[in-house]
């Protein structure tokens, strides 16, 4: 196993593994430990580029960093990727990275992730202790993080002054999330749209929820209350929110903005913009519940869970009062509190 570290300003510590005897490619980038250990989930995917794959990972653990501080947790900001083909995953590469992650010596906690589970990081487990989101504690976050997800839609229906029983919400992606938050939505009389590539659950979910199946290149255009893109990122870019017919973006994908600028944009269109690390927070919050030294209590985890509508409602507020986006009012209030908390570690 050759293990390289590289030299990235604004980190704190970023890796790279490569083990032939395995196929394990993998990086795994520390961001920021000031509120406690960098804590992420570990996405397996066949990038393009080892490059494409440093991009990914040094994006997604830093907005762990700001994900940890928005929802009130002290977690820093990490995140590792698998460079590999799903279907190339075995136990003995899963093994190889648990071994990577234990090089850093509780410095990065794994979780689950794209196209990685918690039976996963059972196998991830026998390696190192530094895993969250097993099986014998909180398990799939999913459910939790779909609970986030709702109760965030349930706030913006509020600002939009809509009653859940006569809203519209379009779903892009009905993976774990999507699926769990289709049903959740059905059962409050929301009437929502779903789509995914993959025609097959989109049908078991519709015939399941009374959920409308909708073509995949018609998401981005569809007349509905509430868009909530569940898939990849960087869906809101200069292409898609021109077009964008709804009232507002809420939803559990990573990094929707392609760029900044796009915050303005949805801004300057009125889209009410939900910011998505705060949105989609409810596993990280599970999985902080999870490592209490008292033990999980899965009721507590789910109020912290429904707290995120607080959070987003105030984020509303604060961008109303200081004329700025949401994401830039998300991201001030998440800087004050893990940067404060560096002031108060150091002096």
């Amino acid at each position: 196993m050759h293990i390289e570290e590289l030299k990235i300003d604004g980190y704190e510590k970023v890796v790279r593994c490569e083990d032939p005897a395995t196929g394990l490619k993998a990086i795994i980038a520390v961001h920021n430990t000031n509120l406690g250990p960098a804590v992420g989930g570990t996405r397996l995917f066949p990038y393009a580029s080892e490059d494409a794959a440093l991009t990914d990972v040094l994006r997604l653990s830093r907005g762990m960093t700001y994900k940890s501080s928005l929802a009130g947790i002290n977690f820093g900001g990490g995140k590792s990727v698998i460079i590999a083909d799903p279907k190339d995953k075995s136990p003995e590469m899963l093994k190889a990275f648990g071994r990577f992650v234990n090089t850093l010596g509780g410095l990065y906690i794994c979780a689950e992730d794209v196209n990685t589970s918690p039976s996963d990081m059972e196998i991830v487990y026998t390696e190192t202790r530094h895993v969250a989101g097993l099986n014998k504690d909180g398990g799939d976050p999913s459910p939790f993080t779909a609970l986030g997800v709702v109760e965030s839609i349930k706030a913006t229906a509020a600002k939009l002054d809509l009653p859940m029983s006569e809203l519209s919400v379009a779903i892009q992606g009905v993976g774990h999330v999507g699926w769990y938050m289709t049903v959740m939505l059905r059962e409050m009389g929301t009437t929502v749209y779903i789509t995914d590539l993959r025609t097959d659950l989109v049908d078991e979910l519709a015939a399941k929820t009374g959920a409308i199946a909708i073509k995949p290149d018609e998401i981005m255009t569809w007349e509905c209350d509430i868009l909530a893109p569940c898939a990849m990122g960087a869906t809101l870019n200069d292409e898609t929110i021109p077009a964008l017919k709804c009232k507002a973006v809420v939803g559990c994908a990573n990094n929707q903005l392609a760029d900044l600028k796009h915050a303005k944009m949805l801004h300057e269109r009125g889209i009410l913009y939900g910011p998505d690390y705060l949105v989609n927070a409810g596993g990280i919050i599970n999985v902080f519940y999870e490592r209490k030294p008292e033990g999980y209590v899965e009721s507590a985890s789910k109020q912290a869970c429904r707290d995120i509508a607080k959070t987003l409602t105030n984020i509303f507020e604060m961008s109303e009062r200081k004329s700025m986006t949401t994401a830039e009012a998300a991201d001030r209030i998440a800087e004050q509190r893990f940067l404060a908390h560096r002031v108060q570690m150091v002096g």
